[in-house]
């Protein structure tokens, strides 16, 4: 084995090597974690970290949950510093969390209305197709076409008016004046 070849081998060799050591440098930096996991620790854990806000390059605001209890950290390059021990959710945090429920609840309510008239629709549409499959007709699209004879008509879209439109419009007031 020549000397060029064996060069090119190490070389490809650090320059993976250096790719790999910086991608773990820029985790290690960034803090990216895999979705989902939060550090060591089962389904009893007894603390967990229930959000953490930047604040600048250096400094960011965690608040954990141990035993039911909050705690409020200040997390910077001289260490953590606690801000606030020991917060209970008051009457305010709860009115938010059940309108909050309330706003999901509706949001779901709406959905499942919606998808209830889609179905309607999709039904009026197959009672046509068999209706007139029924009558006799033969091919597909007369099968269609009298189905949809048969739905309720559907409001015109509003008319779309297009830049030439304007521009045209404008022209002929012009000429008029």
């Amino acid at each position: 084995m020549g000397l060029l070849p064996l060069l090119r081998m190490f070389g490809a060799l650090s320059l993976v090597l250096g790719l790999l050591a910086g991608a773990l440098w820029a985790v290690r930096r960034l803090g990216v974690r895999l979705p989902g996991v939060t550090g060591a620790g089962g389904p009893n854990r007894r603390i967990e970290l229930v959000e953490r806000v930047g604040l600048d390059g250096k400094r960011s605001v965690a608040l954990i949950r141990r035993d039911g209890r909050e705690h409020l950290l200040l997390l910077g390059p001289d260490g953590p510093l606690v801000i606030e021990a020991g917060i209970i959710r008051d009457d305010r945090d709860l009115a938010a969390a059940q309108e909050q429920a309330q706003e999901a609840e509706a949001r779901r309510v709406a959905q499942a209305e919606a998808i209830a008239a889609l179905y309607a629709r999709a039904e009026q549409i197959i009672a046509g197709v068999r209706e007139a499959r029924r009558g006799g007709e033969a091919s597909f699209a007369a099968l269609v076409d009298r189905a949809r004879a048969r739905l309720p008509a559907r409001p015109a879209p509003p008319p779309v008016v297009t830049a030439a439109a304007l521009i045209a419009a404008k022209r002929r007031s012009r000429k008029a004046a």
